[in-house]
This record gives structure tokens, sequence and C-alpha cells, in this order.
């Protein structure tokens, strides 16, 4: 910030040597080109003194927090799994489905604050297992707060069609929160192991948060 004082400082010198011409009524005024430098000077002096005034702007990568956490599949459940044959070519397949996360030890925590637990309701349009997914977030906290998000992967069928295996692979975004959560985001990348024989969901979370200031 401090090199931004030396470069309005010069721009406003430079401002202030203005040339004039006579008109036509033998009055004088400023050139053109004068005019125009006064005008980006203001402009700049404007946009800089905004910076200055706002140092939440230079700092808000500095405030990005890292985190981490996984969910085994003792500690994931379906609760609700609801798959349609579209009927265009074998295999391909929307489902619906709803899934609860629980964290009974080491729960991950954002600004200071526990997940309690964490819902998950979405979607996937697979052809023999593999085609987009996507799905919607809400993290119950310790206080009450909730924090909200969305995510999209890809599904990707392993051990063949009919196992029922899967791998997802996707980013979750942090949209927003209430109470002290308020002005989160951030974004996580998701990996999930699925099992749908079994109901079995395993998955790793990593990646960064934030607080918006309003």
């Amino acid at each position: 910030m401090k090199n931004l004082v030396p470069l309005i400082t010069r721009a406003s010198q430079a401002s202030a040597i203005i040339t004039f011409v006579k008109t036509a009524s033998g009055s004088m005024a400023p050139r053109g080109r004068n005019i125009r430098v006064r005008r980006v000077t203001v402009l700049l002096s404007v946009f800089c003194a905004a910076l200055l005034a706002s140092p939440t702007a230079w700092s808000q990568a500095a405030q990005r927090t890292r985190i981490a956490f996984h969910v085994p599949e003792q500690n994931s459940k379906y609760t609700e799994q609801h798959t349609l044959d579209i009927g265009d070519m074998p295999g391909h397949t929307i489902r619906l489905f709803e899934i609860h996360r629980t964290f009974p030890d080491d729960p991950p925590a954002f600004a200071g604050v526990p997940v309690k637990d964490y819902w998950t309701r979405g979607e996937s349009d697979t052809l023999s297992g593999n085609g987009p997914v996507w799905t919607y977030a809400v993290f119950n906290m310790a206080n009450g707060d909730k924090i909200f998000g969305r995510s999209e992967g890809v599904a990707q069928a392993t051990g063949g069609q009919w196992t029922g295996k899967r791998t997802v692979v996707g980013n979750l975004v942090l949209t927003e929160g209430t109470g002290k959560m308020r002005g989160i985001r951030g974004t996580l990348r998701v990996l999930t192991n699925v099992d749908l024989s079994k109901s079995l969901n395993d998955t790793k979370y990593e990646g960064e948060y934030w607080m918006e200031k309003y």
C-alpha cells in the first residue's frame, strides 16, 4: 500500500502542470490533453483511496483457512434412494438420494465451531455407472448455525457396471451460512467411494474457506 502514495502524489503533480491555449474569443482554456490527464488522475485517486479505506480487500487471502476431514462409511447413511431407468438405452438411469453424515469423534470445525451433522441431497444421471452428479449440502453446527453448499462431480464405475461400485470426484462450494457462519464462502475437493449394492459411502474433503464481511 505504501507504493500507492508516491503514485498518487506524482499523478497529482502532473495534473497541476496545465498549459493553456487562446480560444476564438480571446479567452484562455486548458488543452484537451490536460483535461483528460486530470480526469484520469481523479479516477486514480478515487480508486486508490477506496483501496486504502478497505484493508479487507488486501488481507482477504490471508484470512483463508485450510480444512480437511474424512467421513467413513460407518458414519454415512443413505436415508433415501430412488432409481429410475430412462429407457432410451441399457444402463441409463437417474437417481435421487439423501445421505446423513455424523461426526461422533473429532468433528471438523468452521470458524471454531464444530460440525454436529451433515446432510447431502442430490441426483445423478449415469450411463453404466458413469456420469454427472449434483448435490446440495447442509451442515448443522454445534451452536445451531447452518452452512449451505452445492457440489458438482463426476461418477465413474469401478469393478464393472453391475457391481454398484462408483468413485465420485467433484467440488463442494460453500455458498452461505446463518448466525456466526453468515458470510462463509469456500471450496472443498471431494472424493467419494460408493458401493450401491451395500449402501456404503466413504468421503474425503479437503479445501479452504473464508468469511466475507457484509
